[in-house]
């Protein structure tokens, strides 16, 4: 049966959270005490793994062999063939400040069921709320629980960084209990394969060097670092807690502008 055919309500679930969710304290891996998953991480593998079911997705997940290279990087190798033969190809990229196209395959032209929850965070007196969030599947996963978080994809905004998206998935990492649930964005240049403003989360079963590099402060407050002995220049910003995510947003934000400027493609 195909996926447009599929019975069943597959509205996103509206999820609504408080700080009173962030995983502040270092979580266990899977089988590790302190392991348990978070009522975010429920909510988005429970309605990942129903679309698989249903088949929305391009291909089935199933094992990926995972290996971490010999040497001191300890790069991590995994083998997905179907991610490389049945996604969809990537755009044509010719600028780092390419506009987006309504011609070209976009976030708006998504089936109602890819989209899985819609993140919201209270108002509670605090900083000015993000814009809400939808989670959506990426059809052509890289791992288990692989989604887009898209912020408003009616807005036809570009592949450029904005603190607003930054600032909430930085608050959705801080939603999952699970170690391994990376949250990342591609400029264009730098491995985006859509012009369509957007960041990538999925859970990934290893550790990963940037998370234990050495770090050389690069201002007194300790909030910006240079990372040494990583495979690519990489700064590292900091926040001590919650209060900091907007400030930090923005920082990076200021950064990515500077690189972009200069003509490089970067990552987050």
């Amino acid at each position: 049966m195909a996926a447009a055919e599929q019975p069943g309500d597959l509205s996103p679930e509206d999820f609504v959270y408080g700080e009173e969710d962030f995983v502040l304290q270092g979580a266990g891996w899977e089988g590790e005490p302190g392991s348990a998953p978070s009522r975010f991480d429920r909510a988005l593998l429970d309605s990942w793994n129903d679309r698989m079911e249903r088949g929305f997705f391009r291909y089935r997940l199933g094992p990926l062999p995972t290996r971490v290279l010999p040497g001191p990087m300890r790069m991590v190798a995994q083998l997905n063939v179907k991610r490389g033969t049945e996604r969809r190809p990537p755009q044509a990229i010719r600028s780092l400040r390419q506009p987006f196209d309504p011609r070209d395959f976009n976030f708006t032209r998504i089936r109602p069921g890819e989209v899985l929850l819609r993140l919201r965070r209270a108002a509670d007196g605090g900083p000015e709320p993000p814009d809400h969030l939808l989670v959506a599947i990426n059809v052509s996963p890289l791992e288990r629980g692989h989604v887009l978080l898209l912020p408003e994809p009616a807005r036809a905004l570009p592949q450029a960084l904005t603190a607003p998206l930054l600032r909430g998935g930085l608050e959705a990492a801080l939603l999952s209990a699970h170690p391994g649930f990376r949250v990342g964005f591609n400029s264009l240049g730098g491995c985006a394969s859509v012009n369509h403003l957007h960041l990538h989360a999925f859970y990934l079963g290893c550790a990963l060097l940037v998370e234990s590099a050495p770090a050389q402060p690069l201002c007194p407050r300790g909030r910006l670092s240079f990372l040494r002995g990583v495979p690519a220049p990489a700064f590292l910003f900091y926040a001590a807690g919650p209060a900091g995510l907007e400030a930090l947003a923005r920082d990076v934000c200021r950064a990515a502008e500077h690189v972009a400027d200069t003509g490089l493609a970067y990552n987050v």
